[in-house]
């Protein structure tokens, strides 16, 4: 069995509460091909491909994804999903530690938000060393956002957790997972490929954590949980004021492309 983050549980939100803006996605989506035709790759490998959330638009203009996922609910949406315009993807039950792929079996690989949720992520690392060919690329998506104040609230969980002698487990931050990389001899070449505004409030934040909507709450004990709620809403309403008070994050999406040797 995976020690691996599952999203069976997120299958049915996942969609509503990760899908990027129509116009972020489309930038996104051309960059991504960018890379593509300049390898020549009409075929990737995305591990974590989920209910295809970037694989299904790469999918749209052509390209044929092998997506490797540990959810069945995940995959399943994903299926649902797909039409006629869809180049139809190979998909796969299949943990990212252990992928039943042969060697340098593609040219470019996928990963967004994933290796954190990959205890074994280094051997994740490895694995796509071993699939992807000599001079082949790992492209990595991410979003890095500044919403203020409002990220004030991580701080805050960290502190009512700790009170309770809950330690989360340890995910990997960027940095590490870029250095393990340069420890396997790839070079990397950032791009920033659309800048844009996003309003949240601290009633959004509350209210999706609430509902458990992302995975760092799944491994908090539902007593616990349920404890830290009402102090962290007061906290809230100390420190924000009011909970449906705008905070406007400044949100870059960035491309990591990492070559192999």
């Amino acid at each position: 069995m995976s020690d691996s983050i599952c999203f069976d549980r997120a299958a049915d939100i996942y969609d509503a509460t990760r899908a990027l803006r129509p116009e972020a996605q489309a930038h996104v989506t051309n960059a991504m091909l960018g890379e593509l035709r300049r390898l020549g790759a009409g075929r990737m490998l995305e591990i974590g491909v989920g209910t295809g959330r970037m694989a299904r638009p790469l999918a749209e203009r052509g390209i044929r994804v092998c997506g490797v996922d540990i959810s069945p609910r995940m995959l399943a949406r994903l299926r649902d999903q797909l039409g006629p315009q869809h180049t139809p993807p190979d998909l796969m039950l299949a943990d990212a530690t252990r992928l039943p792929i042969r060697a340098r079996s593609f040219r470019a690989a996928l990963a967004v938000h994933v290796f954190h949720l990959i205890p074994g992520w280094r051997a994740a690392l490895r694995e796509l060393q071993r699939v992807i060919e000599p001079g082949g690329v790992l492209i990595e998506h991410y979003e890095d956002s500044d919403f203020g104040a409002l990220e004030s609230g991580n701080q805050k969980w960290s502190e009512l957790l700790a009170a309770r002698d809950f330690e989360r487990r340890h995910r990997p931050d960027p940095e590490e997972i870029d250095e393990a990389l340069e420890e396997m001899g790839a070079t990397v070449r950032v791009e920033t490929v659309y800048e844009e505004n996003v309003v949240r409030t601290p009633a959004q934040d509350l209210e999706e954590t609430r509902a458990r909507a992302h995975s760092w709450t799944w491994e908090i004990p539902d007593d616990i949980l349920q404890a830290c709620l009402p102090e962290y809403e007061r906290w809230a309403r100390d420190f924000f004021g009011d909970l449906h008070r705008p905070f406007t994050g400044r949100v870059r999406h960035q491309l990591e492309v990492w070559t192999f040797p």
